[in-house]
């Protein structure tokens, strides 16, 4: 072991320590823009499909909404928003994991409820919008 330990030169431990201290820095990063995504509005967007079918501005007003998405099989999902909070209240499939999920606030959180196909997305009201996204391509 001590003749492993005789190989290592102090350039070595300075790139180390360099890569160390570099693995934190997707941290940082990320830390910043969730910190700035705090104070954006947040919009929750109900999709079917891929196809949206209402939106939810989730804002401290203290006011609670219900929508009840009901599809042409007669499946049904009753989708409440509280506040900067949406969470889905009940749904008639068979697992309930949609409803289990809780509550979500955050930009990029999502509750799926796959039976049904129903996407309750939030996203942040700043940022790219639909024709940036389109625009984007592998090669760009």
């Amino acid at each position: 072991m001590r003749k492993y330990l005789k190989m290592i030169r102090r350039g070595d431990l300075l790139i180390i320590l360099f890569l160390m201290a570099a693995s934190f820095l997707p941290l940082g990063v990320f830390s910043y823009h969730q910190a700035n995504a705090e104070s954006a509005d947040h919009i929750a967007v109900i999709s079917v499909d891929g196809n949206v079918v209402k939106e939810f501005v989730l804002k401290d007003d203290g006011q609670t909404e219900t929508y009840v998405f009901r599809d042409d099989d007669g499946h049904e999902n009753v989708i409440v928003r509280e506040g900067t909070q949406i969470r889905i209240d009940s749904a008639d499939c068979d697992d309930q994991l949609c409803v289990r999920m809780g509550a979500k606030d955050g930009i990029g959180e999502t509750i799926v409820c796959l039976p049904n196909r129903v996407l309750v997305e939030v996203r942040g009201t700043q940022g790219a919008t639909d024709e940036d996204e389109e625009a984007l391509d592998i090669i760009s």
